[in-house]
């Protein structure tokens, strides 16, 4: 069995593998940023990097996250950059047992390419997420330009010199 951080986004229990998280920070004052996707919230400043940070709930259930004390953003590892996935809370990190469910949704066809598996907390569903398949190609492409950028203006802004 693997360790899964566990956390709460839209009443539903999600997980990541431990291995793909770098931290979980308390952090609800973002830089944002103009003609982004409505889900990123915005962009935090961590170990000289912008890491934009994405609404998990506004990304995949159009809603905006309630803005809570509980309310954490998880820096995880993605397509070699990081990402801050912002959620309800957490509830800590587990071994999970994995499940049979998601052949079943393939089978139906209601399985989406950011289900990695569904695992078991107790009595309790829990959906893995995979975070490579969260965002369509547009979205991905978007996003990873956006970060480029800003990693970009940033190290201009530290040397002195102007990216304009």
């Amino acid at each position: 069995m693997e360790q899964y951080v566990v956390f709460k986004s839209h009443k539903q229990l999600f997980a990541m593998p431990v291995k793909a998280v770098t931290r979980v920070i308390e952090a609800s004052n973002f830089i944002t940023l103009p003609e982004v996707a409505d889900y990123i919230l915005g962009v935090y400043e961590y170990q000289d990097h912008m890491i934009p940070i994405v609404d998990l709930r506004r990304k995949l259930f159009g809603q905006y996250t309630e803005s809570s004390d509980d309310n954490k953003v998880i820096l995880c590892d993605w397509k070699e950059n990081s990402l801050g996935i912002f959620v309800e809370n957490i509830l800590g990190i587990s071994y999970l047992e994995e499940t049979n469910y998601e052949k079943e949704l393939a089978k139906a066809d209601l399985k989406r390419g950011y289900i990695d598996k569904f695992l078991k907390l107790e009595d309790k569903v829990v959906i893995s997420v995979k975070l490579d398949y969260l965002f369509d190609n547009r979205q991905e492409t978007e996003l990873l330009a956006t970060v480029d950028q800003l990693n970009a203006d940033k190290g201009n802004a530290s040397d002195g010199t102007d990216s304009e």
